[in-house]
């Protein structure tokens, strides 16, 4: 039994159990096939792989067929013939959306969002016209459905789910009319007029920010009769400016409170809790702008200022309360007066209570005010009840707590709380809000940040669709965090075009105002905080701070977690903390001296270098360049920038690099493009120039020569692999000869390598041997293990040259057992294995072994496969090769088109000139003449670059092959018959002159066949 959803967010469950399918063409394809039932290859190769030759979309298919069948345990995809595809009928499908259309009234619940919400296929046309066309049939099912649901619930008096159903269709449809008037029409019965009016403004709003549109006749009247009902006075509320979305449950939820409150029902006092600007005043805003005369409401804020002044907060609350009994004296209660005139005026207050019950602010009792408060709140009562609003309560005082927990615990029926507080831990907080919710006398929201979704609409709303990008509102995300102050703040900087600016006035004096409280111990942590690239590792942090007393950091760390400054989080199994916002770390650097920045910088970085560990990654790298570079430091900022540019050498540039599987896994793997490597090594090399012109001393001049080193190993190895083979011989001649006047054993070994590698670049042994052997020898007195088991692999390349294939064979074999030795798992080198897999394959193949050559090579490409690199394209060719040489040429081309995907990716020269060739062949002879001349072409030129030997023999081999065939016969090829001008027998000796006789054995022997 398969389940399928659709409607919404796409889900694929087979008995019970969630099939993961991978986006893209393959989960696109199975949802195609699940709605038309039967398919034929070529439709379904036009959809999804239109832009490839046919032979190319018929692989693709095959490839996605396999990939799909094999999620499933049984067996979906019938083919009956050869060119049709069906859904097995036995599998039991169930569909959401037939199921939906079978009884859209019934089944609401099903649609759960359009058709294939957030699905979405590259360079596929006609997909897109199925999901739109599809997308829009089910949404016009449900809008009407739930159109015609909702009157029959309110034909019928059903009116439980008529709010949520009518929100599910505005949530489809914000703009259809019918579903606002139904609303309102719903809210009349209610008795409801306050909400007619909002729902008449939020809908005038909309309509004319949005479409530019007047709202309708049967709107406007409604709104009106509800205007009669509620008082003219309601057509002052929206005029609310602030970032107001996504908080309808929040809203909703006061709105019933104060509904049950306001009808006589038991209730609980609410508690809105969120960081600063998130949001908490705007929502009480509009919650007591929508019920402000149906309450008394008395307002008040709690200042952090103000924390130590006792009843601070209570002063504003009770003169509001004194002002309304006032109006009426014979409503004050007894003992009134002393309250507000002793406890809550000035001493300049010539009206001196009558009694002496209370003596001072600091000295009385809170029950009698208590009691005395709610008299008070009762004579109101009579004529309307009462909310107290107290703001950030966080920073009351003791007094003022205990006041609200009493009134609360024993409140009179006639008042309730609004109260809001940040997410500033104080235990005073802590336990009024525990306290309270365990008696059942608090509603406690939580206010969240808006999600990236939430910003990314609100953006495209406040801004347009064409003013703002998605990696625009990307950065606003990151800025804000969410936060709707923030957000807003960042909105208006976009608006006025000050998007590079870091923060605004208002942002800035509102940070100044949160950080003014801090003490000396946490503003000086914090300005430490700020310097670090990213997030902190307390141990880094620890270690910075040695000097101070742990247990001083660790209770100052605590204190800014207590107010929502920092927070922190484990990663493997370390401790990280990082700003709540990224706004205050930006606030906080930005108060810093440059003299702080530059020692604070400094002492970081060396912190960071004496904790690298000698396999660093590229993240690493930049974090110590951005504080050498902040620092001040020329020299160490140039080392760290060689470095990098080396991280991106070794991964991009080295057929096989030399990275254990550890290594490996934790490389961040980048790809860079060539003209960006010429760029870099351009501007390393003139800094290298400007920074020794700058040495004083003999330590920064030994650092230099280090660099330099590194610098000139990365430039020789770039221009090798280029082809550029006088500078790049050159420069790694020197790197050779500065290396042993250094005593640098690693960078001997590393220099020796790329000189053999060029060795095999130009297919000449002798210049291998004369590096490998001073090579190992080096390796061996340098314990280097790694680097002479790949040294055992270069010389087994070289025997396998020279013919000698028992002698390559023991070395490759002894290559791996070097990188997959048991006894030092460190080493196991997937790549170098992978590699003498490769060459052992290679035997293989000159052995006509094809089939053994094969499994050598699949050995190679599963060991690989995973980590993407560059070697594989070696791989996927050789495997191209041997089945090219078995006459399957379907599975040939596949393997070449692999190889040709990875060696674009790495924008490399190395091997363009085999894959070229090979593919221009595989077009010749699927008739597509045109191609094939281009293809054979772009080879040529390639070949010219790299100047392999071998690579001119696969050209010449490709162009014998060509030619042997237009000679036998009278089709008409066109232009190519003209570019390979020469008889078959001239190609077939030139490929003769540069194929190596003893690796290319069969490919000779292939030529022979089809010569003689």
């Amino acid at each position: 039994m398969i389940n399928c959803c659709l409607l919404g967010s796409p889900t694929i469950v087979e008995d019970g159990k969630t099939i993961f399918v991978p986006n893209g063409k393959i989960s696109a394809f199975l949802y195609y096939l699940f709605v038309k039932k039967f398919v034929s290859r070529d439709e379904v190769a036009g959809i999804f792989w239109g832009d490839s030759d046919d032979e190319r979309a018929r692989i693709s298919l095959r490839n996605a067929l396999h990939k799909a069948k094999k999620l499933f345990s049984s067996d979906i995809i019938l083919a009956p013939n050869k060119t049709t595809l069906i859904l097995n009928p036995d599998v039991g499908l169930i569909l959401d959306i037939e199921e939906f259309e079978k009884n859209p009234i019934e089944n609401l619940y099903l649609y759960k969002g359009d058709f294939l919400k957030g699905f979405y296929v590259k360079d596929s046309v006609e997909f897109d016209y199925f999901i739109t066309k599809n997308r829009s049939h089910y949404e016009d099912i449900f809008i009407q459905s739930s159109i015609d649901s909702i009157k029959q619930d309110l034909i019928s008096n059903k009116t439980d789910d008529i709010e949520l159903k009518i929100s599910n269709l505005l949530a489809v449809d914000s703009y259809n009319e019918t579903a606002h008037i139904l609303i309102m029409q719903y809210y009349k019965e209610k008795g409801r007029y306050d909400k007619i009016i909002n729902e008449y403004h939020n809908f005038k709003k909309m309509l004319e920010d949005d479409l530019g549109s007047q709202i309708s006749y049967e709107v406007t009247k409604l709104y009106k009769e509800a205007l009669k009902k509620a008082g003219e006075n309601q057509k002052e509320k929206f005029e609310i400016s602030d970032i107001f979305y996504n908080r309808d449950y929040e809203l909703s939820t006061m709105q019933q409170v104060l509904d049950d409150f306001e009808s006589g029902k038991k209730v609980k006092s609410i508690l809105l809790r969120g960081e600063n600007g998130i949001g908490k005043s705007t929502l009480k805003k509009r919650i007591i702008q929508n019920n402000k005369n149906k309450f008394y409401i008395f307002e008040t804020n709690c200042y952090q200022i103000e924390r130590d002044f006792t009843l601070s907060p209570w002063m504003k609350i009770i003169s509001a309360i004194d002002h309304e009994l006032k109006k009426d004296k014979s409503k004050i209660p007894v003992f009134w007066e002393d309250v507000t005139l002793k406890l809550f005026q000035s001493s300049e207050n010539k009206n001196l209570p009558s009694s002496n019950i209370l003596e001072n602010r600091e000295n009385f009792n809170v029950e009698f005010i208590n009691n005395v408060l709610v008299n008070a709140i009762n004579e109101l009562g009579k004529y309307k009840k009462t909310i107290i609003v107290m703001e950030d309560i966080c920073y009351a005082d003791e007094q003022s707590l205990n006041f609200i927990i009493n009134l609360i615990l024993h409140f009179s029926e006639n008042v309730i709380f609004l109260l809001t507080t940040s997410k500033e831990k104080r235990e005073k907080i802590e336990n009024l809000i525990i306290s309270l919710k365990a008696a059942e006398k608090m509603l406690l929201l939580d206010i969240e940040r808006f999600s990236k979704q939430d910003v990314f609409i609100i953006v495209k709303k406040a801004l347009g669709e064409d003013f703002v990008n998605a990696k625009e509102i990307a950065d606003i995300y990151e800025k804000s965090g969410g936060n709707a102050l923030f957000l807003n703040e960042y909105i208006n900087l976009y608006k006025n075009n000050n998007k590079e600016q870091l923060l605004t006035r208002k942002l800035s004096d509102l940070l100044a105002e949160k950080f003014s409280f801090l003490n000396a111990e946490e503003w000086q942590l914090v300005k430490i905080l700020s310097i670090f690239y990213k997030d902190i590792s307390l141990d880094i942090l620890l270690k910075l701070l040695e000097d101070n007393n742990a247990f001083t950091i660790l209770k100052t760390l605590n204190s800014l977690q207590n107010i929502n400054i920092i927070e922190e989080y484990k990663s493997k199994n370390q401790t990280y903390l990082r700003f709540v916002h990224n706004v205050y770390k930006d606030y906080i650097y930005k108060t810093l001296s440059m003299s702080e920045k530059q020692i604070l910088n400094a002492k970081i970085a060396n912190i960071f270098e004496q904790e690298m560990l000698p396999k660093s990654d590229l993240t690493e790298f930049i974090k110590l360049k951005y504080h050498y570079e902040q620092a001040g430091n020329e020299m160490k900022t140039l080392k760290y920038d060689v470095s990098i540019l080396n991280y991106h050498l070794n991964y991009n540039h080295e057929i096989f690099p030399n990275l254990d599987d550890d290594d490996l896994n934790r490389q961040v793997k980048t790809y860079i493009k060539n003209d960006k490597a010429m760029r870099l090594l351009s501007e390393l090399e003139n800094n290298i120039i400007k920074v020794k012109n700058q040495i004083k001393n003999n330590y920064d001049r030994a650092e230099m020569d280090d660099i330099e080193l590194m610098f000139l190993y990365c430039k020789g190895r770039y221009l090798i692999r280029g082809g550029v083979y006088t500078d790049g011989i050159m420069t790694m001649e020197r790197v050779i000869s500065l290396a042993k006047a250094l005593n640098k054993q690693n960078m001997i070994i590393a220099g020796y390598k790329q000189m053999v590698i060029y060795g095999i670049q130009i297919n000449d042994a002798a210049l291998m041997v004369k590096y490998i052997v001073p090579a190992m020898k080096v390796c061996k007195s340098a314990n280097a293990h790694a680097d002479l088991g790949v040294f055992n692999r270069l010389y087994g390349l070289y025997h396998l040259m020279k013919g000698n294939i028992k002698q390559a064979e023991e070395l490759f074999l002894r290559a791996i057992d070097i990188f997959s030795d048991s006894y030092n798992i460190t080493n196991f080198n997937s790549i170098s294995i992978a590699a003498s897999y490769n060459y052992l394959g290679e035997i293989r193949k000159t052995q006509r072994m094809y089939k053994e050559a094969m499994e050598y090579f699949e050995k190679s490409i599963d060991l690989c496969k995973k980590n993407g690199v560059m070697c594989l394209a070696i791989f996927y060719i050789n495997a191209g090769k041997t089945l090219f040489l078995e006459k399957d040429m379907e599975n040939s081309k596949k393997y070449f088109l692999m190889a040709k995907e990875i060696a674009t990716e790495f924008d490399s020269y190395w091997k363009n000139v085999v894959i070229d060739a090979f593919l221009s062949l595989f077009s010749f002879l699927e008739n597509r003449y045109d191609t094939a001349m281009n293809m054979l072409n772009k080879s040529l030129n390639s070949v010219k670059t790299i100047n392999n030997p071998r690579d001119i023999g696969v050209v010449y081999f490709i162009q014998t092959i060509m030619a042997s065939y237009m000679e036998k016969s009278k089709e008409n090829f066109g232009d190519i018959k003209l570019f390979l001008n020469e008889p078959p027998e001239l190609y077939f000796y030139k490929s003769l002159k540069y194929l190596d006789s003893y690796r290319d054995t069969m490919e000779i022997e292939y030529l022979k066949s089809i010569i003689n």
